[in-house]
């Protein structure tokens, strides 16, 4: 009877120990938790309660996600902050000519050949703005989803001497003469003819504008994948611009003077990325090259 007794205060002794040391280590937690503030913290651990121990490695992991997400989410809104004033200035530049070369021809004393003159910049600045307009719709339309791609057997190959012959008269123009290399192969996948094309266009259409020498365009397979590369001098980019190639609106012209808004090579990677291809860029000795893998395999 007396060893029952004893058991049984032994029993509660423990339990309560046990109950007490429960409520300090979760106290403790909740403590942790209302000073953080909802701010990323580690919380530490004062336990040896297998059950508390995993709560807090659970609340730990659920910090260290919201961190991350804060991150995303602060970089998407420095992001767009850029955007809005890069997007501002790109749409000011020519409406802001305009102005002023109407204000001009409004004068009574300009003469016809003058009159001519300033109506022609007005048509170009205008075209400069409606193409403008058109590649920001275009790209908020590709990175929300909205373009339905007409997939169907295509060849790269065909493509891409298709525009390159198309460009002819602007390397010429610009004192261009691209090293054409083009492996024999079946260069056949699954895509859109039109979005490749203009992925295409809109890289040629950066070598021609930034293209100082050495332009080399490439088709080649590689393994189970086809690669068409890119490249030309570019002494004006550095290293650090690479990462920011194609993100909306960058340009290596800080003073973005040179009327390139930098919405081709965005607009390149949006449509790539959704054809469910990849490309990358990097420089070396001045020189940049930007690469495509398409997946032969690939039916996005």
């Amino acid at each position: 009877m007396w060893l029952l007794t004893i058991l049984l205060i032994a029993v509660i002794l423990i339990l309560t120990t046990s109950f007490v040391r429960y409520k300090k280590d979760v106290r403790y937690i909740t403590r942790q938790i209302i000073n953080s503030n909802g701010e990323y913290q580690n919380l530490k651990m004062n336990t040896l309660n297998r059950d508390l121990e995993h709560l807090v490695l659970s609340i730990n992991n659920l910090y260290e996600i919201n961190q991350q997400n804060n991150i995303k989410i602060k970089h998407s809104e420095e992001e767009l902050r850029c955007s809005i004033a890069n997007m501002c200035h790109d749409l000011r530049t020519p409406l802001t000519s305009i102005m002023g070369y109407v204000q001009l021809i409004d004068e009574n004393h300009l003469n016809k050949d003058k009159r001519d003159k300033y109506m022609d910049i007005v048509k170009k600045r205008t075209t400069r703005l409606q193409n403008l307009i058109t590649n920001f719709y275009e790209l908020s339309r590709i990175d929300a989803g909205d373009c339905k791609f007409n997939l169907k057997s295509i060849n790269l190959k065909d493509i891409l001497c298709e525009t390159i012959a198309l460009s002819y008269n602007d390397f010429t123009k610009n004192n261009i003469e691209p090293a054409i290399n083009i492996e024999e192969g079946n260069y056949t996948i699954i895509s859109d003819e039109k979005a490749v094309m203009r992925i295409f266009s809109n890289l040629i259409n950066n070598i021609i504008k930034h293209g100082e020498k050495n332009v080399t365009i490439t088709l080649k397979l590689q393994d189970n994948c086809i690669l068409t590369e890119f490249s030309n001098n570019a002494s004006n980019l550095k290293i650090e611009n690479i990462n920011h190639l194609f993100d909306r609106t960058f340009t290596a012209d800080i003073t973005r003077t040179n009327e390139n808004t930098g919405l081709g090579l965005s607009i390149t990677k949006s449509l790539i990325t959704q054809l469910g291809h990849e490309i990358t860029a990097n420089l070396s000795n001045e020189t940049l090259k930007i690469v495509i893998v398409w997946n032969k395999l690939s039916s996005n």
